[in-house]
């Protein structure tokens, strides 16, 4: 509407027609633009804090001796059914898998993860 309007401004000396109506086109364009207020996040201050390590030594010192009670208790179970359970546990593999790799029932397999969880939580004391 707004080249139709102007169309009496036209002037051939100026600008080609396509480059005129270009113009009048792209400065509406930005005008518009403009107008418009920016986009915000709507963020709370709580939402943009960083999670920081852990600055408590206790904690970190905590963590240390459960592991060590943890691979102590561990070495109390046979060698097989520890590395099932680090297996199982560690690194993810499944019942099948694990079935497939020591050649044994799965049904086996779960019994002994549930004796020796059930034998290291009796040695951890939890």
């Amino acid at each position: 509407m707004k080249i139709w309007r102007n169309a009496s401004g036209y002037d051939p000396a100026k600008a080609a027609p396509m480059t005129w109506m270009a113009a009048i086109a792209r400065n509406r364009a930005l005008d518009e633009a403009r107008k418009r207020k920016p986009a915000t996040l709507d963020l709370d201050s709580e939402d943009l804090h960083i999670a920081a390590p852990e600055t408590d030594p206790l904690a970190g010192r905590q963590r240390q001796e459960d592991l060590v009670s943890l691979l102590a208790c561990l070495d109390g179970l046979d060698s097989e059914r520890r590395r099932i359970v680090v297996l199982a546990y560690c690194h993810g593999l499944s019942r099948d898998e694990l079935a497939r790799r020591f050649a044994h029932p799965v049904a086996t397999i779960k019994t002994w993860l549930r004796r020796s969880l059930l034998q290291l939580r009796e040695c951890l004391g939890s």
